[in-house]
C-alpha cells in the first residue's frame, strides 16, 4: 500500500490506534445501553473495524512484514 517504510508506520499506528477506540467504544455501549442496542452497535463497529483490517492494515502488513504486530501473528 505504502511504498515508504516510515510512512506505513505511522499509517499503521493510527489505524491500530483507532481499532482500540472502537473496541473501547464496544465496552462502553455494553454497560451504558440496552441488549439490543449493544448488539446492534457491536455489529455496525464490527463491520468498520474489519474493513479497516481488510482494506488498510492487512495490505500494510503485507507489504511490510516486520510491521505486523505480535498480537496479530497467526
Amino acid at each position: 500500500m505504502f511504498q515508504d517504510e516510515e510512512t506505513a508506520k505511522r499509517i499503521l499506528r493510527v489505524f491500530l490506534s483507532i481499532n482500540g477506540q472502537m473496541n473501547d467504544a464496544i465496552a462502553t455501549v455494553e454497560h451504558h445501553t440496552s441488549p439490543a442496542e449493544y448488539k446492534a452497535f457491536k455489529r455496525g463497529v464490527g463491520h468498520v473495524i474489519y474493513e479497516v483490517f481488510e482494506q488498510i492494515v492487512e495490505p500494510i502488513c503485507k507489504q511490510h512484514p516486520s510491521l505486523r504486530p505480535p498480537e496479530m501473528e497467526a
